[in-house]
């Protein structure tokens, strides 16, 4: 995964004018930059480095390109360490392809197999560097165009892809799922290629969308597009103008990171379902299978998805597990912890002093950990038996949102695995988790703006207070509390997640005339009564009752998600209006949403 950032022009490419580009686009990936363009003989020339753009600078030129046209990236590791094999360009076996990318290519390990059988050398341990060679097979027969849509056509995934290709002057790109977009100047002297619209402001006039499964040849006087499957022309495209003003490029037109974010959950969700790769979630699965004991621990966002995945081996593999906050690990359970013990570690840095040192004190007494993390090079991935990246994408905000998501879409998919040998699950049962998730990730990138529009009504009748009660039964239990977290951090509201019965228990108390309550309908039919009673009980001490709801069934104002889902996926599409709500509040607040006072993206120490 990364940013992509190409220029071609009619002279030499301008200084500064590709590191600009890229730091437009750090956000997207940190672990890596390079560059790839011609030199004066016609060879492509690669320049990287495996860290941070700012570290890059000072150990390779990405300043001064003696040529016309130039490729480069920024990535983040998702698939391979952060080394500087796996660092963008790549090349394939000649060094007369380069190629950048953004996304997760499916299964390619086993395509790289059978290349390597045929004879093809990689250099890399990343996904990416797949499609360097399979198009290579194809420009033997073919032009750079129908080469590049033929290799789009053959490796499943979700992707973005820029080319340069020896002998001649022109950039390739795909969009196999994934954003790119070409940049045109009203002067002719420059053409560019990007990831997202706003990092063209300044360089472009309009940009040109490249629609998803379609190819282009993008030149100075022609951009050629077509598309992958009937490799017939394109002819209808989309333009937009670039207009985004320089303090929100970085947040790629958004006011802030958080709900940049939370717009990107339907492509992270399905960036979660093709970086997993099977051979170790077989593993992990096998190994948590075969445990004497299992245990979840994790803090903060990630302990609530830690809950909800307490659910999901009950459901989904007929395991009970113990969810246990790192911070009160060493003094709740550890006494306990001997060989055939196993830990499920559950971190969105990776680097969460908590977890890594009840990892570390785990280890000391024979249990084996299954990492879970958004970070791939984290300690925790160093300190992990096995791990499993969650590939949401990098997430800037402190209040974690996309990552949770993606976290519970993970940990879905290992209790799936794990169903696979306790028997409670079949291949065909495990393969519709994917196919629900996809479909409900599509579904949900339909549905945000509408749930987002309903979010901000109900959070100009929140604005004012500041308490409040967010409470569910079941499965979306744990989004109750995630939800009051995330008001707490955003909105700094003081928000308490209830179960929907123990709301009755003492809480109530405080309940007075317009008293905020959120009622997350639980998905459990046995739960509806209650929260029916507990709701009336409510509306009767005239609380501000706020339901979220698959639809338009519920007690006072409702927030819908996306309609039915599996019970499974309930508690992703019930947290995502939570999270608006909470950011809404926010922001009519003025407040510092992105990064709280007092708090830390990792507290590492």
């Amino acid at each position: 995964m990364g940013g992509i950032f190409g220029v071609l022009c009619r002279d030499r490419v301008g200084k500064g004018v590709v590191v600009e580009g890229l730091k437009r686009l750090i956000y997207r990936g940190y672990d890596g930059v390079g560059i790839a363009f011609f030199d004066g003989e016609g060879k492509i020339v690669i320049r990287k480095y495996p860290g941070h753009l700012d570290v890059a600078l000072k150990h390779i030129d990405l300043v001064n390109i003696p040529s016309n046209i130039v490729l480069g990236h920024t990535r983040y590791a998702s698939r391979g360490w952060p080394v500087y094999e796996n660092t963008h360009p790549l090349t394939d076996c000649s060094g007369g392809i380069a190629v950048v990318g953004d996304g997760v290519i499916e299964e390619y390990e086993e395509k790289r197999r059978i290349l390597e059988k045929k004879g093809h050398v990689f250099k890399s341990r990343t996904d990416i560097e797949v499609f360097a060679h399979v198009f290579e097979d194809y420009l033997r027969e073919n032009d750079p165009l129908k080469s590049i849509a033929l290799a789009a056509r053959e490796l499943n995934g979700v992707y973005a892809i820029a080319s340069l290709v020896k002998g001649y002057n022109k950039i390739y790109i795909v969009n196999h799922g994934q954003s790119i977009v070409v940049g045109i100047r009203r002067d002719g002297s420059c053409v560019y290629v990007s990831s997202d619209i706003p990092s063209l402001y300044g360089f472009a006039d309009e940009a040109i969308v490249l629609d998803e499964n379609s190819a282009a040849e993008v030149g100075l006087d022609n951009v050629e597009i077509i598309d992958i499957y009937s490799l017939s022309r394109v002819t209808e495209v989309t333009k937009k103008r670039v207009k985004y003003p320089v303090e929100v490029i970085d947040k790629a037109g958004y006011p802030h990171y958080m709900l940049k974010e939370i717009y990107e959950i339907p492509e992270a969700l399905l960036r979660t379902t093709y970086t997993l790769m099977e051979k170790y979630l077989r593993l992990a699965s096998m190994i948590v299978y075969g445990a004497k004991n299992v245990y979840i621990i994790a803090n903060g966002t990630s302990l609530h998805a830690g809950l909800v995945a307490s659910y999901y081996f009950a459901d989904l593999a007929g395991l009970t597990v113990n969810v246990v906050s790192a911070a009160e690990f060493p003094y709740y359970v550890l006494e306990n912890i001997s060989t055939g013990t196993v830990v499920i570690a559950v971190s969105q840095s990776g680097e969460t002093s908590d977890v890594i040192r009840s990892v570390k004190l785990a280890k000391q007494r024979g249990a084996v950990i299954v990492g879970v993390t958004n970070v791939v090079g984290s300690r925790l991935t160093l300190e992990s038996n096995v791990y499993l990246p969650v590939g949401a994408g990098p997430e800037i905000a402190v209040p974690a949102t996309k990552t949770f998501t993606s976290t519970l879409a993970a940990l879905a998919i290992l209790a799936g695995y794990t169903g696979l040998y306790t028997g409670v699950l079949s291949e065909k049962e495990l393969e519709s988790i994917y196919s629900e998730l996809r479909s409900f990730a599509k579904e949900l990138g339909k549905n945000i703006e509408r749930i987002d529009y309903e979010a901000n009504s109900i959070a100009e009748k929140l604005v004012k207070w500041n308490n409040m009660y967010v409470v569910s039964s079941g499965i979306n239990y744990p989004i109750a509390l995630e939800a009051a977290l995330k008001l707490k951090e955003a909105a700094m509201m003081h928000a308490e997640g209830i179960q929907l019965g123990e709301l009755r228990h003492g809480p109530m108390v405080l309940v007075e005339e317009g008293y905020p309550i959120i009622f997350i309908k639980p998905f459990e039919e046995t739960a509806l009564e209650l929260y029916s009673r507990v709701a009336n009980e409510a509306l009767a001490k005239r609380a501000l009752v706020i339901t979220v709801s698959p639809n338009n069934e519920g007690f006072g104002s409702i927030v819908r998600t996306v309609g039915y889902v599996s019970r499974f996926i309930a508690p992703i599409a019930s947290i995502i209006p939570l999270q608006l709500i909470a950011y809404r509040i926010g922001y009519k607040r003025k407040l510092p949403i992105d990064t709280p006072p007092s708090l830390a993206k990792a507290i590492t120490t």
